[in-house]
């Protein structure tokens, strides 16, 4: 079976989320004047304005996304701190080396920088959690293991005001190696959850290499898999990231599970994931490949047991996003052997 590098049809149950935002301006390119008008170019103030046609917050100032410089987590959190115009979290940087120099070879035959939607290998459904670890990811990993479940989780860095990762005076870190030591795979989403498609080809790599050396300081490697934020990623970023040595996971399957965070609306995305694996339309034994979020609580207490039912239910086996493209575990990860 290929690799569907499209939209499946009949098999993605609602189209991407796409979100949008304006596009910033560097405070270099702001620091010009005009016939009758002066743009700032002095650093802002605490609780002053900054942002486009503003200028840059002082020094260790965020700039909140409605416009004010400021040092909470409101002004500072990823990915909605302007981080062209103040010390958002995402100009934050994990501590060692960087992981730039290490090799990136293109190893096995899942595609580098192409869009993958759909597994290979038939009764396999491959769960993925994505904007991880946070609150839930704990119990989450408890329930994976009551059904002897594998899952991939497509981590970030910094987003949401939960503090770097790889900050073991937070539970993040050993979180992640519990994800691993227990057969999940560690997936790549980003340093701090930007639009990959709205920011400077250096922020991109950027996200990709911050996020790699947190990983890199948890595990001792770092992932081959990502999945862009929000599912952006045009041509351009599909090439950087090919260029980074990435697969470039999508999904089959939206549960939506975002918009359905209570009692009664988590319904609607269990009716999604039953509706496929019920459907008398879709080939026998055919793959899922499905998206989720372990920051959302009727995800994890809710829908993915009655997931994992239904999965068993269907004689299906739940694993990991490499398993179920039939690739070798070895070629999950990059590890970094240098002494620092």
């Amino acid at each position: 079976m290929p690799f569907l590098l499209h939209h499946p049809p009949g098999l993605v149950l609602e189209s991407l989320q796409r979100e949008t935002s304006t596009k910033r301006i560097p405070a270099s390119e702001i620091a010009e004047e005009s016939s009758n008008v002066q743009l700032v170019t002095a650093r802002i103030r605490f609780g002053e304005r900054c942002g486009p046609d503003v200028g840059y917050c002082d020094e260790d100032l965020c700039c909140s996304p409605a416009g004010y410089c400021g040092n909470t987590t409101a002004h500072c959190q990823a990915p909605d701190c302007q981080l062209d115009y103040g010390s958002c979290d995402a100009n934050k940087t994990p501590q060692g080396l960087s992981t730039e120099d290490i090799p990136r070879p293109h190893v096995g035959y899942v595609p580098y920088g192409q869009e993958v939607y759909s597994c290979q290998a038939p009764y396999t459904f491959a769960m993925t959690f994505d904007d991880g670890p946070n609150q839930y990811t704990s119990d989450l990993l408890d329930i994976l293991e009551a059904f002897n479940a594998k899952a991939t989780f497509f981590i970030t860095g910094v987003n949401s005001g939960k503090g770097q990762i790889d900050d073991f005076g937070r539970p993040w870190g050993k979180l992640i190696q519990r994800m691993h030591h227990g057969g999940h795979q560690i997936a790549s989403h980003t340093w701090s959850h930007q639009d990959l498609n709205t920011i400077t080809p250096s922020q991109r790599r950027d996200q990709l290499v911050k996020n790699e050396a947190a990983l890199r300081n948890i595990l001792g490697g770092f992932p081959t898999y990502m999945r862009p934020p929000y599912s952006n990623c045009d041509d351009d970023c599909l090439d950087d990231l090919a260029e980074l040595g990435y697969h470039v996971i999508f999904f089959n399957i939206d549960t939506n599970d975002y918009k359905n965070d209570n009692p009664e609306a988590i319904q609607l995305s269990k009716d999604t994931v039953g509706d496929a694996l019920s459907n008398s339309q879709v080939p026998l034994g055919r793959p899922f490949l499905a998206i989720g979020h372990d920051i959302h609580a009727q995800t994890v207490y809710n829908l993915t047991s009655y997931i994992l039912r239904r999965v068993q239910d269907a004689g299906y086996r739940a694993v990991t996003v490499g398993e179920c493209l039939n690739d070798p575990r070895d070629n999950w990860y990059r590890w970094d052997y240098r002494t620092q």
